[in-house]
């Protein structure tokens, strides 16, 4: 693995791609996600979306292994304090390729000894570079 160099506020890093696989999509939602967008073709033709459709948290998931798997801060772990301003701009569908681009936006002061890394974290789709997930993250600095 090479090493990473950990990021300085104002800078953006971004992930390797990973597929979003019908199968796995399908798997991930009969497990945690049980809807008919999710899970069935033909009730998802019927559906919101007019086709099937991924979990966002099915994205979620893969998004924060591609955020681990970046290493922003070198091998200081990504702890979480808190997600927020989660916004889904568009639908995700099966086979799409995502990473992420994280910007590290400011260090936040916490009561005591304790401090957090604020980052704005995007999941992408890797071919277009449209924004399909938009976050924000406050992570505990370590």
């Amino acid at each position: 693995m090479v090493e990473q160099k950990a990021l300085s506020v104002g800078e953006s890093v971004t992930s390797r791609s990973a597929r979003l696989t019908r199968d796995a999509a399908i798997g991930f939602a009969q497990e945690f996600d049980p809807q008919p967008m999710h899970i069935d073709e033909a009730a998802a033709q019927d559906g919101f979306f007019g086709k099937l459709v991924a979990s966002g948290w099915h994205a979620h998931a893969l998004a924060m292994r591609l955020a681990v798997e970046t290493r922003p801060f070198g091998d200081a772990p990504l702890i979480g304090a808190e997600l927020g301003q989660i916004r889904f701009t568009q639908p995700i569908l099966p086979e799409t390729d995502l990473c992420v681009r994280i910007t590290f936006e400011a260090i936040e002061e916490g009561h005591g000894q304790r401090s957090y890394n604020m980052l704005k974290v995007e999941t992408l789709d890797a071919a277009s570079g449209d924004t399909l997930i938009r976050q924000r993250w406050r992570m505990l600095r370590t």
